[in-house]
């Protein structure tokens, strides 16, 4: 390894190789130098004075190239863009020159920062004054910490780009080597035209100088950043030490409380007086508003204004509304400060508390207070970065405005008012981020310390066990399962991709489709008890569209959930091909069953809730489901139907398109009995019963001349749910019909009877006393 404190030496000859006709690579040159020292134990010259004269021999070629003031004093075949590209390589070489000289310039500081921070880490044995130490003086230490720790980062993400750009320049000096390189051999091949490859060559010696010069300064940069890095290193390992070495045991006295508040309303009257002076401005701006925009008017009241003063006169209202805008800009943002440094003594105040303070709830509270100020901050800080951003954007699109004028345009004057306006409400707008920034991050620090303080010992131990299992179980997230290849088109040609999906992939997936399918199962049923409630479908239909609804949306997660792993349909073919086979034979019967119930779902010849007769059997429908359908028996057995024979069987339905199902009832009378009067006693009857229709109205008939008795046939109409029973219907008409009937006196022939006497033996006679008289005759309804 080179040592950072000799890289100028050895950088020096890696340098004073750019006169030689072939160039090595930097690596190769810097190991080569420290080989050649070593051995010899000579020094090379000064790099400064090296950087000295390449630099007086850059301005003695760019004023040797002014005598070029035609492109016909050019060389034959040289054109005039070569020669700007030439200037430009010299322009560019001395630009870096004085860069690096700078760089050089500030070489030592690192090293001294180093020694200084070095010196100071190894002088420090501890605190002068024994504990408790102030909070006041370790909210410096960290505040400290915190700067040189952001210090660092920015430190590593600029060694990181230069490093990347060395790499790139290393790369150009590379090919330019090689070009140099042609160019030699080329000039010394050739017999004429030399003019031509000597510029040529020329050309590109100046290139290349250029790429080392910037690439030397790179490194040097590179070292001196990260010698800066390193005393940064030595200065927050002191500084925790001494965090460390004051620990918890801390004290806020009153008198810290006192100092931090006449400290925050000495800045406050600093605000408050430099707010005093914008809204001074702010007065003369409305001011120079008014004036402009009168100008302005007065010559759009001349008959023929001049275009050019009628243009300026707009720019100049223009301006004095940007400057009345930033200036109330400025003004509020003051307004806005004064109030975040007005919180100052009051985040203090709670953490008085939180230090002296033994009282539970109050700590608990001022917790509270500390968190809400905290989202209050950040609400801010989100506030002045849009505003940050907003103003940024204005000042880009005035430079754009004036980088299209020349410079002796008149325009420029108030395009630079208005520039100038801009950076000054960007600067305040900074100060009041850094400001929002300090107190966000201040405040932030203090929740965490006393939150955790706040919690039990076994947490910390909790978080860690789980951080711990976190990142062992992502080893075993990301192991591959399935690979499969994608075919892509990219300008033209066919691109073969081999993806993977890995288990985690899988169990993400699994987990997001039950997951998807529980709230849609939940909404579903929701869905469903809202219809039923508001009579809008039955129990048994709701219960059935719910079925088929969630049959659906399980399919489409499926899609969706193969979709969001990125896995093609296509690599099914093959199983959904093996599978047809074994469908084909295993499953049809499931299969027809199946398709029949989507078809019966669709038709609805057969719904839920209709009396219907299938295969021999009577009974509602109570639910359609995917292979079967459910068939409730009126006496109350339930039937599992395939759905299939709905389809390739006879089915009677009794309630298709109508609910309302004709009944009848027959009754005979005795011979001589009022026919008229059994008629209207019949339709009497049918329409004193609540449950039966009376529309259609019931109607009766004497239907036939019987062998004894005169028949009557009684029809009537009820509706088919559930709180009509057709033999409860016809029992009670049976019953009111024969009360009637036995009221008026009608009777009912009795069924005739055949008797037959055997002669075998005498028979026993027997006079009775009295005769008694036969019972009524029973009506006879069938």
């Amino acid at each position: 390894m080179v040592n950072s404190k000799s890289f100028p030496t050895y950088l020096t000859l890696f340098l004073l190789a750019a006169c030689l006709p072939c160039f090595g690579q930097l690596e190769d040159l810097l190991k080569k130098a420290e080989s050649s020292s070593a051995e010899n134990g000579k020094s090379v010259p000064d790099l400064r004075d090296q950087l000295e004269k390449w630099k007086v021999e850059a301005e003695g070629e760019l004023a040797r190239l002014d005598r070029y003031d035609t492109p016909e004093k050019l060389p034959e075949g040289i054109s005039a863009s070569s020669l700007s590209s030439r200037r430009r390589d010299l322009e560019q070489t001395l630009l870096a020159i004085s860069r690096h000289l700078l760089i050089l310039d500030d070489a030592e500081e690192p090293v001294a920062a180093l020694k200084e921070a070095t010196a100071e880490a190894d002088a420090w044995k501890g605190f002068d004054t024994p504990p408790p130490h102030s909070t006041l003086m370790v909210d410096e230490l960290i505040e400290r910490r915190e700067a040189i720790e952001g210090k660092q980062v920015s430190n590593r993400s600029s060694v990181e780009v230069f490093k990347a750009t060395l790499a790139g320049l290393l790369k150009e000096s590379k090919a330019a080597e090689e070009g140099v390189e042609l160019a030699i051999k080329g000039l010394e091949q050739a017999k004429d035209d030399k003019a031509q490859l000597q510029w040529k060559l020329d050309a590109l010696k100046v290139k290349q100088r250029a790429l080392f010069v910037r690439a030397s300064g790179l490194q040097h940069a590179i070292a001196s950043l990260e010698e800066l890095m390193r005393a940064n290193e030595v200065s927050l390992g002191l500084l925790s030490r001494k965090i460390k070495e004051a620990g918890d045991d801390l004290v806020f006295s009153e008198e810290n409380l006192a100092r931090i508040k006449e400290a925050s309303a000495d800045r406050q009257s600093a605000w408050k007086k430099e707010g005093a002076e914008y809204r001074k401005r702010q007065r003369k701006a409305v001011d120079e508003k008014a004036v402009a925009a009168a100008a302005l008017a007065s010559l759009k009241a001349t008959p023929e204004p001049d275009p050019t003063a009628l243009e300026m006169a707009e720019l100049n209202v223009e301006t004095a509304a940007v400057q009345l805008e930033a200036l109330q800009s400025i003004s509020d943002s003051l307004d806005a400060i004064l109030q975040l440094e007005a919180f100052t003594p009051d985040s203090y105040e709670l953490r008085f508390i939180l230090l002296n303070n033994p009282n539970p709830a109050e700590r608990k509270a001022a917790i509270a207070s500390l968190a809400s100020l905290h989202q209050r901050l950040e609400a801010w800080e989100v506030v002045a970065s849009n505003q940050l951003a907003s103003v940024s954007a204005d000042i880009g699109k005035e430079q754009s405005r004036a980088s299209l004028l020349p410079a002796d345009d008149p325009k420029l004057v108030p395009l630079n008012k208005q520039r100038a306006i801009l950076w000054e409400k960007q600067a305040l707008l900074q100060r009041a981020m850094q400001a929002i920034t300090n107190q966000s991050r201040t405040v932030s620090r203090w929740l965490a310390y006393y939150t955790d303080k706040e919690k039990a010992p076994w947490y910390a131990r909790a978080v860690e066990a789980l951080s711990y299992g976190w990142q062992a179980s992502k080893g075993i997230w990301n192991i591959p399962v399935n690979r499969y290849e994608e075919t892509l088109e990219v300008d033209g040609q066919k691109v073969v991709q081999t993806r993977f999906v890995s288990l985690g992939s899988i169990i993400s997936a699994v987990i997001l489709f039950f997951i998807a399918y529980l709230i849609a199962a939940m909404i579903s049923r929701r869905i469903q008890r809202i219809l039923v409630h508001r009579a809008v479908i039955g129990e048994n239909q709701a219960r059935t569209l719910r079925t088929w609804v969630m049959l659906l949306v399980a399919f489409l997660l499926a899609l969706a959930t193969l979709n969001w792993l990125s896995i093609p349909l296509t690599i099914f073919a093959f199983l959904a091909g093996a599978l047809a086979i074994g469908v084909g034979f295993g499953t049809q019967t499931i299969i027809k069953n199946f398709i029949s119930g989507i078809i019966l779902l669709f038709e609805r010849k057969v719904r839920v809730g209709d009396i219907i007769e299938v295969d021999g059997i009577n009974g509602v429908v109570s639910e359609i489901n995917t292979r079967s359908s459910i068939v409730r028996g009126f006496n109350g057995i339930e039937n599992l139907i395939p759905n299939s024979l709905f389809l390739e069987n006879r089915v009677v339905n009794w309630t298709l398109n109508s609910r309302l199902l004709r009944r009848e009832l027959t009754l005979g009378v005795a011979y001589g009995s009022p026919a008229k009067t059994v008629i209207d006693i019949l339709i009497d009857s049918a329409e004193r019963h609540g449950l039966i229709l009376k529309n259609p109205e019931p109607f009766a008939t004497l239907s036939n001349f019987g062998a004894a008795s005169l028949e009557f046939r009684l029809y009537f109409w009820v509706e088919l749910n559930d709180k009509t029973n057709s033999l409860v219907v016809d029992s009670d008409l049976r019953v009111m019909i024969e009360k009637r009937l036995t009221e008026l006196g009608i009777c009912l022939p009795s069924p005739p009877r055949e008797i037959f006497l055997s002669a075998a033996q005498p028979l026993e006679i027997e006079i009775a006393g009295k005769r008694k008289e036969p019972a009524p005759a029973k009506p006879i309804i069938s």
